[in-house]
């Protein structure tokens, strides 16, 4: 029997809490540290998880040989050294979403864990998980669409901002500085990441894009509020594909989830799970059940990341996609704010 592949969670506050859940309900594996800059939320997390290993300094729990991995659950400012420290003290890491702040440190992220020869998993990433992601692509590989040519997620929230409307006490959602952008950074990721995964081997070469802050009425917040509300997104691929991404955490609309691909044999609409192409001649669409389970895309996400490392393979949630995702969100952010296409030549050049 294979042995227990155990991780250390850094950031125990929601989301730190619900990889901790997820962790501990796989059999493959055991939680046995835990890290917070903050004593109490590391103490009550301590005691109600009953893990006995508890630092305020994560290099101390990096410094524990015992432990195979660990998942990174901090707020994104601090990704990219933790992922980095971790890779160079031989563990493996399940990072949260956004990846980083941007794509200069997703790139070092990625270039310390192959050199290190750890894997590097990226949260953004579990929507592959979902079943009418998991039959979209079955049908793309059996050349049921045709030739791809474009591709459109929406997700409107009608209100829904972290640290106003939702997690409320997360006021660092707000700030760039700590979160390093907004609805794209934050849930955007979620729809670009789908779509690298549907469309295969695609590189993205240049985004036209635009972002909004101003959703009335106007809230006081005694915060830095900086990040945008409203993002929307025309990524070109160098395979020809274009793809558009609209994205708002809230808005006077909704709220609003679709995601559509566009084939030459064939189209088809995520959610419900639909199939549109024609037969004799006749346009035909067909729709199929694939409930959303949350709970199983949690489980499948972890126990994909375990399988990866104790039989080295490739995680389903590969650290060279989500690097993907931030040149996206990179190009997208320049070129709202010189309100032009950016290309990746362009933003490479920066770094």
């Amino acid at each position: 029997m294979m042995k227990k592949f155990k991780i250390g969670i850094i950031g125990v506050g929601v989301i730190g809490h619900a990889h901790i859940k997820a962790f501990s309900a796989n059999k493959k594996a055991e939680v046995t540290a835990i890290a917070d800059i903050n004593p109490k939320t590391l103490e009550s997390t301590s005691k109600e998880f009953k893990i006995k290993n508890a630092f305020t300094d994560y290099q101390d729990l990096l410094a524990l040989d015992s432990l195979d991995g660990v998942a990174v659950c901090t707020p994104p400012f601090a990704h990219a050294k933790i992922t980095c420290d971790a890779a160079s003290a031989g563990k493996h890491v399940l990072c949260e979403k956004p990846m980083a702040m941007n794509s200069e440190e997703a790139r070092n992220m990625v270039e310390a864990c192959n050199k290190a020869g750890v894997k590097l998993g990226i949260c953004s990433a579990r929507y592959r998980f979902t079943p009418q992601v998991e039959l979209a692509k079955k049908y793309i590989d059996e050349g049921k669409l045709g030739r791809i040519y474009y591709y459109r997620a929406t997700t409107l929230r009608r209100k829904g901002r972290p640290g106003i409307d939702i997690l409320k006490e997360s006021k660092w959602f707000l700030d760039s500085s700590k979160a390093g952008g907004g609805a794209l950074t934050d849930i955007g990721c979620y729809d670009i990441d789908v779509s690298l995964y549907l469309l295969g081997e695609v590189q993205p070469v240049s985004v036209s894009a635009m972002r909004f802050k101003g959703i009335e009425p106007p809230v006081k917040l005694g915060v830095v509020y900086d990040v945008e509300e409203h993002s929307s997104v025309f990524v070109r691929f160098k395979e020809g594909v274009t793809a558009t991404f609209e994205t708002s955490w809230a808005s006077h609309i909704g709220p609003h989830t679709e995601t559509l691909i566009f084939g030459s044999a064939g189209g088809l609409k995520l959610n419900p799970f639909t199939y549109y192409t024609e037969e004799k001649g006749l346009g035909v669409s067909k729709s199929y059940e694939t409930p959303l389970r949350h709970t199983e895309i949690w489980t499948q996400l972890i126990d994909d990341f375990i399988t990866a490392c104790q039989e080295n393979l490739n995680p389903k949630t590969p650290g060279e996609e989500g690097l993907k995702i931030m040149e996206i969100t990179d190009m997208a952010y320049r070129s709202a704010e010189l309100k032009r296409e950016v290309n990746i030549q362009e933003l490479r050049s920066q770094h």
